[in-house]
């Protein structure tokens, strides 16, 4: 049954904290400490729900410790598979433009954006992951959409 959990949930896992910390060994000790805190208690319903919180959790536990103002440092991308030169350097380029763009927004529409738009969670899954309201869920998503769009549409314009 454990096996399954991570089986079913460690990727999906480790690319919300790969996203939010852009730091791939620190990813894998988040996920690692992610799912060891998992095991340690025993919930049910919605495995994923609680793992991302947890992973959320420790995500702000360990930039607390750190004390870094630079949060949720958001620069690079996977490498993409199987594209031709050209479009791997437009998307990259594309890409990072977008991640900077991120990194520039507040850390609360910031982090919404990235589970509503990356993750493709519903409205009401960022609200428990957050532990918030669908309101203001909906609102910092418009908010960090707006702040984006002008962001982007300054460089666009430029």
């Amino acid at each position: 049954m454990r096996r399954d959990v991570f089986d079913t949930h460690y990727e999906a896992i480790y690319k919300y904290i790969l996203y939010l910390t852009n730091d791939c060994h620190l990813a894998h000790d988040l996920l690692q400490e992610t799912f060891y805190r998992y095991y340690q208690k025993d919930y049910d319903a919605n495995e994923r729900l609680y793992l991302l919180k947890i992973a959320r959790n420790l995500i702000y536990d360990h930039y607390r410790r750190k004390k870094l103002i630079g949060f949720f440092a958001l620069k690079k991308e996977p490498p993409a598979n199987a594209k031709l030169p050209e479009e791997v350097t437009l998307q990259n380029a594309e890409n990072e433009t977008l991640y900077n763009a991120l990194q520039q927004i507040k850390t609360n529409y910031r982090e919404v954006v990235i589970l509503r738009y990356i993750e493709q969670y519903s409205v009401k899954e960022t609200a428990q992951i957050l532990n918030t309201s669908e309101v203001k869920v909906k609102n910092d998503t418009a908010r960090g959409l707006k702040a984006l769009r002008e962001l982007l549409g300054g460089v666009r314009n430029a």
